[in-house]
């Protein structure tokens, strides 16, 4: 789990840091920053499953990034508010009702594990409900597959879905997987090729070239079979195996075959 704490006062940061990382050791991943600027910048790209929020900060409060990040869409993380003594009732309340979990200062460790604990669980529950989701979007009344998204499971625990079309390759590495996508990201998951290999083959546009590299058809730009090198449209270039090349033509050919303009289709893939 990836957290990061928002706490304008280094030493209390760092207590906060200490003691979290203590109760909670599942949370590989602990950040800091100190201000409302940064704290922004940080939240902005939704990377953090648990944030530890202070709510009087240096020109403002907490709740002036989470506006900004609400009319954003991009609040996905969960939130424990760390206050002082001096918080007004408003604002308690206000945190009691909207089921968020506060703690005040000087913490104290059995309610801050007791905070992480739910928070934890909420975020599980989520996961637990996209993998539901994903289950049954993936089959309709008909048994007919009609998934837009994969479920990939990456280091540390993470389970991150991606668009199935927004994946143009996936590469071996060792024991690991690199997946592609079109934004020009990488991803590591910890499954080897072959556990997803099956899956994408059979039910989507993709082929796999070699035993290394498996690659979605609608991204392919062009193809030389005397080189046995493909192009993606984005100018990335792939390499396959000579079986694979031989048996990735005859793919091509098939095709071009099934669905007519032969010579067309001919110049647009092979050089």
């Amino acid at each position: 789990m990836k957290a990061l704490i928002v706490e304008d006062l280094p030493d209390t940061s760092d207590l906060i840091k200490s003691r979290v990382t203590h109760l909670a050791p599942y949370i590989t991943d602990l950040d800091q920053v100190y201000d409302l600027e940064s704290a922004y910048a940080a939240l902005a790209d939704n990377k953090y499953q648990l944030v530890f929020m202070d709510i009087q900060l240096p020109k403002g409060t907490s709740f002036d990034i989470l506006k900004k990040l609400a009319a954003q869409d991009k609040i996905d993380f969960e939130i424990i508010f760390i206050t002082g003594q001096m918080e007004s009732e408003f604002i308690m309340n206000a945190i009691k009702f909207s089921a968020i979990d506060y703690l005040n200062k000087p913490l104290e460790d059995e309610a801050l594990l007791s905070a992480i604990t739910k928070a934890y669980n909420k975020i599980e529950q989520h996961k637990n409900n996209e993998k539901i989701e994903l289950l049954l979007d993936l089959v309709n009344e008909k048994n007919e597959l009609k998934a837009k998204r994969i479920a990939i499971h990456l280091s540390k625990g993470f389970v991150k879905f991606f668009d199935v079309s927004e994946i143009t390759h996936l590469v071996a590495d060792g024991v690991v997987t690199k997946i592609m996508t079109n934004d020009g990201k990488e991803s590591v998951a910890v499954k080897n090729l072959g556990f997803y290999k099956s899956f994408l083959v059979l039910q989507y546009d993709f082929y796999a070239i070699s035993q290394s590299t498996l690659v979605n058809m609608q991204y392919v730009s062009d193809y030389n079979h005397r080189e046995l090198s493909l192009t993606l449209k984005d100018g990335t270039k792939l390499l396959a195996s000579r079986r694979g090349g031989k048996e990735f033509k005859k793919v091509i050919e098939d095709t071009m075959l099934d669905v007519g303009g032969v010579n067309k289709l001919i110049k647009k893939f092979f050089n």
